[in-house]
């Protein structure tokens, strides 16, 4: 869909932006759980969202235009909300990875409308490579989410096997 040079330095805006809050929200959520591989996990993610702000903006300022750097207060706002929410709840991993997941969901939302509109190829390609990789961590986080569920009290058939957390933090 064709879009205006304003659609495009939107589009742009709002990923470097979705990542710095991203990487806030990911430090926030490792300092509100108590375990070593679900903060390293998220701390991992930090890094890793903090890179891609960095590397959309490299792109940007090799095109001859000065890149926008958020400081990812939405993101603050969020970390400090999973900070209480640890608190709260004895720092529930679950309850946690619900949140982390949640905000994956609106970061992928937000990659998808950017590749929706006008860009160019060079950003595009950055776009879809971080986007398949923000993916993957929604992915592993949901299935880290569902992993560490409250067992559900209906009778269901067999139980399957159970997941350890830290093996699948780990990628085991």
């Amino acid at each position: 869909m064709p879009g205006t040079l304003q659609d495009y330095a939107q589009s742009v805006h709002d990923v470097i932006t979705t990542n710095r809050d991203a990487e806030q929200g990911f430090r926030g959520a490792a300092h509100a759980v108590n375990d070593s591989a679900m903060k390293e996990l998220f701390l991992k993610y930090a890094a890793q969202r903090a890179g891609f702000a960095v590397e959309l903006q490299t792109a940007v300022k090799a095109m001859g235009f000065d890149p926008i750097d958020p400081q990812g207060v939405g993101g603050m706002l969020r970390a400090s909300w999973m900070s209480v929410k640890g608190m709260v709840t004895g720092h529930d991993v679950h309850g946690i990875l619900v949140e982390v997941e949640k905000a994956e969901d609106s970061s992928l939302e937000t990659y998808r409308l950017a590749l929706s509109r006008t860009l160019t190829p060079e950003i595009a390609a950055i776009m879809q490579k971080q986007m398949a990789e923000v993916q993957q961590a929604h992915d592993r986080l949901r299935t880290l989410r569902d992993s560490t569920a409250p067992p559900d009290d209906s009778p269901k058939g067999p139980a399957g096997p159970s997941l350890n957390t830290n093996e699948v933090a780990k990628g085991i």
